[in-house]
């Protein structure tokens, strides 16, 4: 079975169902709630085991109520969570979540400055028993040590490069990854913003060093620039219910496909397809589709969707 290795981090969402967004100080009521672990290496983890590969999550969380929550929700969907470290007086990371009718998001964040960034404690031997790693930015020293000796031994590695509050990780960490799929704001924050988006990724890649460099556009799907030059994937056409999680579960699906050593065409119409059904449903990282659910909404679907062997 195929496998990646996921590192990063791992919070927790609560997640309300609003009419829509405040316009000024006021209370809501919610018509709905749910709540799950959440964060960009554990969802897209959760993802790789739904879709049928094998998944393992290196990640840091606070010794308290939330942290015991992420594990369970991990466990529930088959990650190897033996290598999360519990930190003493240290508290895990929260999200509260509005969303909206029509699926859009907005987050408050709380992540603990105390939670120890120090990773020589993983046990980097254990990459080559992986197929690929994917790393979000949220935990740079890991990232940068992982991604360093997954290169070495020639396993693909997969940066998911999304905004952060720490510029500096972000640009550090984008020419190691053989494979880098940005979110559209981090691909501004990290190119300054001037140029337009087939300009931005042409001189990242450009750089030399990477197999592809990407960058993820919501429902216009994702584009990217490969040794076959400038390529664009569309989105697919659904009623987005619940978009929270959907560029996690992207990167998630994108990686267990390069894994998988799927074409880079293939890799983003898989990961296109399973964010999209994710879209459909509520409840976050709760919702990530199955690989029997993803197969079933192909098979209900009037237009054209191409398959792969993937979710065949």
């Amino acid at each position: 079975m195929t496998s990646v290795l996921c590192v990063g981090i791992a919070v927790y969402d609560e997640i309300f169902a609003l009419p829509a967004f405040p316009t000024r100080p006021t209370k809501i009521f919610a018509s709905d709630f749910a709540s799950a672990a959440g964060g960009p290496a554990a969802n897209a983890a959760i993802t790789i085991a739904r879709q049928g590969g094998t998944a393992a999550l290196w990640a840091r969380i606070g010794n308290d109520m939330q942290g015991e929550r992420i594990v369970a929700d991990l466990i529930r969907s088959d990650v190897d969570v033996s290598r999360i470290r519990r930190v003493d007086d240290a508290r895990s990371g929260i999200s509260a979540v509005g969303v909206t009718q029509d699926g859009e998001r907005m987050l408050l964040v709380f992540a603990d400055p105390n939670l120890d960034t120090d990773a020589s404690w993983l046990p980097f031997d254990d990459i080559k028993g992986y197929d690929a790693v994917l790393a979000d930015v949220r935990w740079p020293m890991a990232a940068l040590a992982v991604i360093e000796r997954a290169n070495a031994l020639g396993k693909p590695t997969i940066l998911d490069a999304d905004l952060t509050s720490d510029p500096a990780a972000l640009a550090g960490l984008v020419p190691l990854a053989s494979h880098v799929v940005f979110s559209e704001p981090a691909l501004a924050q990290m190119t300054g913003g001037g140029a337009d988006t087939e300009a931005a990724l042409r001189g990242l890649y450009s750089a030399g060093g990477h197999v592809l460099v990407g960058v993820t556009l919501g429902e216009g799907g994702a584009c990217w620039i490969d040794a076959n030059g400038f390529q664009h994937e569309p989105g697919l056409p659904i009623r987005a219910i619940d978009t929270l999680a959907a560029g996690d579960v992207f990167h998630g699906a994108f990686a267990l496909a390069i894994a998988r050593a799927l074409p880079a065409r293939e890799a983003m119409r898989f990961a296109n397809l399973v964010a999209a059904v994710k879209c459909t449903r509520w409840g976050g990282g709760a919702s990530i589709p199955t690989a029997a659910e993803v197969a079933s909404f192909v098979a209900t679907q009037t237009s054209s969707i191409t398959p792969t062997k993937d979710f065949a």
